[in-house]
C-alpha cells in the first residue's frame, strides 16, 4: 500500500537482527543459501524475472512464493532488514519472489494488484511447483500488505491444488481501508468511486473462495492502519465461513469468528515482537501444520 515498497516498513519493525537472532525466535539454526535467476514465460507474453533462493545442501524443500506489496519489485525482498528471501531459505524452503508485470526488470505494464497480476501468479507458482529442488505439493504462499490482492484473487479465481496455505502479512481487505477512505496519498489516483478499478481488487471479495488454508499475521499497530484491526477481521471471517482448510490468526484458536467490538479480547502482536523473528516464527508452524477442519 505504499509506492515505496513493503521493505521499507518492514525495515522499521523493532528488534532485527542477523542469524543469531533468527535462531532465538524459530529454534532453527539457518544454513547458507545461494540464489539463482530466472526468467518465467507467461502466458500473455510477458518476461517475468525472479529469485529463487535455496539452502545449498542438496535436496528437496517446501517452497515460498513471496508476492510483493505497494508498487514493489520482487528485488527488495533481497535486501533490508524486513523479511527477505534468504532467511526463509536459510531455514529449509526455497524461496521464490519475482518482479510482477510492469515492475522492476519484467515486462509488461503495471496492473495494479489486478486480474492481469493474479494470473501472472499462479503462473509463477506453477513454473515453480516444477522446479527440481521444490516439494511441488507443498508450496505456500507469503503476501505482504496490498499483495494479499494478488495473492487472493489468484487463488479464488486460478485454482493452485499444490499450495497449501496463504500468509498473509497484514494486507487490507476491501477499498476502504486500501485507501483509508481516501486519505491514503501513495493511493489518491485510485478513488474509492471506482468500482470498474476496485471490483477486481478487494481482497474481501476473494478471500472465501480460496481453497488452502489461511493464516493472518497481525501487529496490534498495524504498518498502515495503526490500530485499527477490522481489515484483519473481515478476512479471516470471510476466509473462516468460506472454503478455507482451515484459519489462525497469531496464536488465536484455528477457524475463529472474530467480534470487531471484542478486538481487545484476542491476541495481536505486540511492538516488542514484532519483527521478523516473530513472522519467520509462524511461517514454520504454519509450513508444519497438516490438520483439516
Amino acid at each position: 500500500m505504499i509506492s515505496k515498497g513493503d521493505m521499507g516498513l518492514l525495515g522499521n519493525i523493532i528488534g532485527w537482527r542477523g542469524s543469531a537472532f533468527i535462531e532465538k525466535f524459530t529454534g532453527k539454526t539457518p544454513v547458507d543459501t545461494a540464489y539463482k535467476e530466472v526468467w518465467i514465460k507467461t502466458a500473455s507474453g510477458h518476461s517475468i524475472y525472479a529469485h529463487i533462493h535455496r539452502p545449498i545442501t542438496p535436496g528437496k524443500f517446501p517452497g515460498v512464493v513471496f508476492v510483493p506489496g505497494g508498487g514493489s519489485p520482487g528485488t527488495d525482498y533481497d535486501k533490508g532488514n524486513g523479511v527477505r528471501a534468504k532467511d526463509v531459505a536459510s531455514l529449509g524452503f526455497v524461496a521464490l519472489h519475482y518482479d510482477p508485470s510492469g515492475r522492476g526488470k519484467s515486462s509488461g505494464k503495471e496492473d495494479y494488484w489486478g486480474p492481469l497480476h493474479q494470473q501472472e501468479l499462479s503462473q509463477v507458482v506453477d513454473y515453480f511447483s516444477h522446479s527440481n529442488d521444490v516439494m511441488e505439493n507443498d508450496i505456500g504462499i507469503m503476501s505482504f500488505s496490498i499483495g494479499i490482492t494478488i495473492a487472493s484473487g489468484a487463488l479464488a479465481r486460478f485454482p493452485m491444488p499444490k499450495v497449501r496455505y496463504l500468509f498473509d502479512w497484514e494486507g487490507p481487505s476491501n477499498r476502504f481501508n486500501t485507501t483509508k477512505n481516501d486519505t491514503h496519498k501513495p493511493l489518491k489516483g485510485f478513488p474509492t468511486s471506482n468500482d470498474e478499478f476496485w471490483k477486481e481488487r478487494e481482497a474481501a471479495t476473494f478471500i472465501g473462495d480460496i481453497e488452502c488454508a489461511y493464516f493472518r499475521y497481525q501487529a496490534d499497530i498495524d504498518h498502515v492502519q495503526e490500530g485499527y484491526k477490522g481489515h484483519a477481521i473481515e478476512l479471516l471471517n470471510n476466509a473462516t465461513k468460506g472454503k478455507a482448510l482451515w484459519t489462525r490468526c497469531n496464536d488465536n484458536p484455528t477457524n475463529s469468528l472474530f467480534d470487531e467490538k471484542k478486538t481487545d479480547e484476542y491476541y495481536w502482536v505486540p511492538q516488542h515482537l514484532n519483527h521478523k523473528g516473530q513472522v519467520l516464527k509462524y511461517l514454520i508452524e504454519v509450513a508444519d501444520i497438516k490438520c483439516t477442519r
